[in-house]
């Protein structure tokens, strides 16, 4: 394992050149601690001085990691060992667009091609990079991670920033990550990400079979998510328009500011008009810039067109997968093209 570190590491500074090799250098610091303090599942489990909340929790993720097979998700040395990392978040990750543009700002890496941000095993140089990026006019999002894939090349381990999520939260989040080492697309984080949730919900759904309270707990929670998508994206579209406009750059940034306030006044009437007050998303809609509408689009945008796709499988899973695999081989706008087609043809149908 530890030749596979220092590969990596070495690999990633000698194609990124030196102005990255600080980066580089914290990512593989900061993956080397995870990787060698793993302590295996049942061994913590049985262990006398594990807090019993804890061993609760971990049997219930060695029972979800089971089920997951069931999905065929590759289950075989992911998630069977633990590890506290002693702090909230696994890692902070910073995306970038510029002030009147939803075209986000893109990083190369090797192995996962470009992406839409960069992430920081430390908070503090995670900030600082923000600011960074400020200071040279970028719009900012600086997001917290509680679990991330390393797409198969290690294998992941249970980290203390996710452990104590309820049962339900901690299957979707599993049947997510694990679905990355399914299918990966290069340079396409929104169809990664829309096939990562597509499964995960389908998983989520069979999971919770014969469990009314936990299916309608989590049907409510995911109208939640969707009608939050759906008034971010709307929002989003009406931005992109202005951006693409003829007007004046004093022009769009009013107009990018009004909007802004108009989409969290619709939040509050959301909130008290369909969500009897629920809060969970209060915090999300204090601050708001191109960045952080674009990380909703990342998450949602293929959803309705790979929930089609699932359908017309007839909800079989691998036959799914293999379908998606060979998206993946295409070049990213086909891609999308067929996708959006798919969905298209769906709509005619109903």
């Amino acid at each position: 394992m530890k030749w596979r570190v220092w590969c990596l590491g070495l690999c990633s500074l000698w194609l990124s050149g030196c102005q990255s090799m600080g980066y580089y250098g914290q990512n593989i610091k900061g993956q080397w601690q995870i990787l060698s303090q793993r302590q295996a599942l049942q061994k913590v489990i049985k262990q006398p001085q594990t807090p019993p909340k804890l061993a609760k929790q971990l049997q219930s993720i060695e029972q979800i990691r089971q089920f997951a097979a069931s999905l065929n998700l590759p289950i075989k040395g992911q998630y069977d060992t633990y590890v506290d990392i002693k702090r909230p978040y696994a890692m902070w990750s910073v995306a970038a667009t510029p002030e009147l543009s939803l075209t986000p700002k893109t990083w190369c890496y090797w192995m996962v091609g470009c992406l839409g941000y960069r992430s920081f095993f430390e908070q503090q140089l995670a900030e600082n990079f923000e600011k960074e990026l400020q200071g040279l006019g970028y719009d900012t999002y600086l997001s917290r991670v509680t679990a991330y894939s390393t797409l198969g090349w290690f294998r992941d381990s249970v980290l203390s920033s996710f452990v104590y999520k309820p049962e339900a939260e901690l299957a979707e989040l599993l049947f997510h990550e694990l679905a990355h080492q399914v299918v990966y697309a290069k340079d396409d984080p929104v169809f990664n990400e829309s096939f990562a949730e597509v499964v995960a919900e389908e998983g989520l759904k069979r999971y919770l079979v014969g469990r009314s309270e936990g299916l309608e707990r989590i049907a409510l929670r995911k109208k939640r998510q969707q009608q939050f998508a759906e008034l971010v994206l709307d929002y989003r579209q009406q931005l992109q328009k202005v951006y693409l406009s003829k007007q004046s750059a004093a022009d769009k940034r009013l107009v990018k500011q009004q909007l802004f306030l108009a989409l969290q006044q619709s939040y509050q009437q959301l909130k008290t008009e369909q969500w009897q007050g629920f809060t969970g998303y209060d915090a999300w809609f204090l601050s708001l810039s191109n960045a952080k509408l674009n990380s909703v689009a990342v998450y949602n945008s293929l959803i309705p067109a790979l929930s089609a796709l699932l359908v017309s499988v007839d909800l079989n899973l691998v036959r799914f997968y293999q379908q998606c695999q060979q998206l993946a081989t295409l070049p990213r706008q086909q891609r999308h093209q067929i996708l959006q087609k798919m969905l298209d043809d769906t709509g005619a149908k109903q």
